[in-house]
């Protein structure tokens, strides 16, 4: 494999079908695929970066004012190596911005971290409009590639995306210095390790250090074009579709620039039966993303 397929996600929204077939050998056998023609301008897309650099250009006394360490949340900043995806490696070098879904009415779920309020920098207020408008457009991009991966696989069209009225999405902006040599072998950007949700858009620039591992063992460099985006598929989604989806694991390489990326992870409500665990006992959405977190964030351990 040289590179991933690229595809159009209007020819996806109009159940073009050399698309599908491309998607569904995407999800089964790869986990992973690159999305162009998107319903959001590169305008958004670039005032949104510009608005996270200026934020992680401030001090570390501004950026403190929002630490997600003095919350029980992942809400807001977190430093250098506050989390851990990989119990065997070094703690990621790169700091983050999180913030999740904006719901402004009252559910069974409102108190539970998953859902809990955003912090924002007071001094920022075009920071917290765009986030939250990006929110929104990449929710409307997930739903769409859940729906046409339920279709490719012979499932009803809203097999997953129906169990996202409520979900637990996050939004983060990551922040990774200049490391053009790392001093141990077991540190990265990010460490080797698969996502542990549903579904994760990644808008990128320039070279964003990521690389994927192939069946044959090789590690591939995944590279983003200026109009596209990079779409992977996690544990959640791999569970939850009786493993005919492939979670693949992937890393992020040190590299001799500054750079920066936007994740957003896209997770169902909190009461999504996504599967049995191996004593047969119902394994829920809330529950998984939970132990997750718990194991992950490095002010959750504590």
């Amino acid at each position: 494999m040289n590179d991933l397929y690229t595809l159009d996600f209007e020819l996806l929204r109009s159940n073009d079908i050399t698309s599908l077939g491309k998607l569904k050998e995407s999800v089964t056998k790869i986990g992973f695929l690159k999305l162009k023609n998107l319903p959001i301008s590169k305008s958004i897309i670039e005032t949104t970066f510009k608005e996270y650099k200026t934020f992680f250009s401030k001090s570390i006394n501004e950026k403190n004012k929002v630490n997600m360490k003095f919350t029980n949340s992942n809400r807001g900043w977190g430093e250098s190596k506050s989390e851990q995806v990989n119990s065997n490696y070094m703690p990621d070098l790169k700091e983050m911005y999180d913030s999740g879904p904006v719901l402004n009415f009252s559910h069974e779920f409102k108190n539970l971290p998953y859902y809990a309020k955003n912090i924002w920098p007071n001094d920022m207020p075009e920071l917290r409009k765009i986030s939250e408008n990006f929110y929104s457009n990449c929710s409307e991009i997930g739903l769409l590639i859940l729906k046409k991966i339920a279709k490719s696989l012979n499932y009803s069209e809203n097999y997953f995306s129906d169990k996202f009225d409520l979900p637990m999405a996050l939004l983060r902006c990551n922040y990774y210095h200049a490391k053009p040599f790392l001093t141990q072998k077991n540190e990265f950007g990010i460490a080797p390790h698969t996502d542990y949700g549903c579904l994760t858009l990644l808008f990128t620039q320039s070279d964003n250090g990521l690389e994927i591992k192939q069946p044959n063992g090789k590690w591939l460099k995944v590279q983003a074009k200026k109009d596209e985006i990079i779409v992977n598929f996690g544990d959640m989604l791999e569970l939850w579709s009786n493993k005919k989806i492939k979670a693949t694991l992937h890393k992020v390489n040190g590299t001799k620039n500054s750079r920066y990326s936007i994740p957003f992870f896209f997770n169902p409500r909190h009461d999504t039966l996504i599967g049995k665990d191996k004593n047969n006992r119902d394994i829920f959405a809330g529950d998984y993303l939970a132990y997750k977190y718990d194991t992950t964030y490095r002010h959750k351990m504590n």
